[in-house]
């Protein structure tokens, strides 16, 4: 099943994913059914074309999309199967991004295929938001030989390749191998890349405190992460989930710092999780939906159109970065080279900061407000722990003390 691009006819869409009708109506499409929002488009019409006429963020109206999809169950099970297919380049990453990865992979590959016509090359890139059907993301970690693994993988997150059994069963062993070069200012501070080389580290997806002023009220702006163990915030936060599941990603860090009693004091203050494209909807809105202070991804943020009446707080201790990086094998043929500079190069850099996604290619403009730092989870940190057996432990330990409140 192929995922929902922006050049899609709504027509078509519709067709496809029935339940897409909901986001339709409820964002900016208001109908009383298919057919009534198919004549008030006509049938010709392009998701990016209508987004653009009634001045909605495509990137958010495709996470309320991708969102709704998975909700409503319309992707497909994960084959059981580890996948058969053994490929050079395995490429994933963040939804907002997908579309851009994809056009300018596959412009290289056009490329590349005319200068090696004698060279095999097996890729799988996927597009779009509501998720294709894919062989490879529940399985390829699990290959148990290294020989089946992508010459070259791009993915983002606490994920998989990060999971104890991966790390020990290739990482460890030197398997994958670093690219180096030149580092952004703001990424060297916050000791970002590997120190063992094995991680490519070459962007990142920073989170924000996003403020409704309105809703703060009296109370105080946070400045730094721990002000949102304060008590004064009970039951007005809202933090990242999808799918029902809070994100990691943050209770990571805080677990880190204040361990589970920060993650108790947190459980106290949040009123619920939400995705970022639906904080960036309510925020600063009068609605019941929302709340006072948002933990957001830095892009939602800045697509929240309300700014006369929120505030994009960018913490004193640094943006919370969720990883962003590849993983090449030490034995990468040399004509795949130019896959590494495509990913981690200066033009596509700028495409994934003009986005909200800064690179660490150190030409870029990550457009960064003056003096904006980067908290990173920590090398030390990661490698000291289980980091699945961590991600379950800090997730259990939050949702516990909520349901406790």
């Amino acid at each position: 099943m192929q995922g929902i691009s922006p050049e899609m006819k709504i027509t078509d869409i519709l067709e496809k994913y029935p339940g897409a009708l909901e986001v339709f109506t409820a964002n900016g499409f208001p109908a009383t059914g298919k057919a009534d929002l198919l004549r008030q488009v006509g049938p010709l019409l392009t998701l990016k074309t209508a987004l653009k006429l009634k001045g909605l963020n495509p990137e958010v109206f495709l996470g309320l999309l991708a969102e709704k999809l998975t909700e409503s169950q319309l992707l497909p099970a994960p084959d059981d199967e580890p996948p058969a297919q053994r490929l050079n380049f395995l490429g994933y990453t963040y939804c907002p991004l997908k579309l851009t990865f994809k056009e300018c992979f596959e412009e290289l590959c056009q490329k590349y295929h005319r200068e090696h016509q004698d060279k095999e090359f097996h890729s799988f890139v996927p597009s779009g938001c509501g998720e294709e059907e894919d062989p490879y993301r529940e399985n390829i970690w699990r290959v148990p030989d290294i020989a089946d693994f992508p010459d070259i993988t791009v993915s983002a997150g606490f994920g998989d390749f990060f999971r104890q059994e991966f790390v020990d069963r290739f990482v460890k062993r030197g398997y994958f191998k670093s690219r180096r070069g030149p580092m952004h200012a703001a990424f060297a501070s916050a000791d970002y890349e590997d120190p063992a080389g094995w991680y490519t580290m070459y962007a990142a997806l920073p989170s924000v405190i996003l403020v409704d002023r309105k809703k703060l009220g009296g109370l105080p702006v946070p400045g730094r992460w721990s002000d949102l163990l304060d008590p004064v915030y009970k039951n007005n936060i809202i933090i990242g989930a999808s799918h029902g599941d809070f994100h990691e990603d943050f209770l990571l860090y805080i677990h880190k710092e204040h361990g589970d009693e920060g993650l108790r004091k947190l459980a106290a203050n949040v009123r619920q999780g939400m995705h970022g494209a639906e904080m960036s909807k309510f925020a600063g809105t009068a609605g019941a939906q929302g709340a006072a202070i948002y933990v957001i991804a830095w892009l939602f943020a800045k697509a929240c159109p309300r700014t006369e009446s929120t505030t994009i707080v960018w913490p004193a201790d640094g943006a919370l970065i969720t990883p962003m990086f590849l993983l090449v094998k030490e034995s990468v043929r040399t004509d795949l080279q130019p896959f590494l500079d495509f990913v981690t190069g200066a033009e596509y850099g700028q495409k994934s900061a003009d986005n909200y996604f800064p690179v660490l290619h150190p030409r870029v403009d990550n457009k960064l407000p003056a003096g904006a730092g980067f908290k990173w989870l920590g090398w030390d940190y990661i490698r000291s722990h289980s980091l699945d057996a961590l991600k379950e432990h800090v997730i259990s330990t939050f949702k516990e003390a909520l349901g406790q409140r």
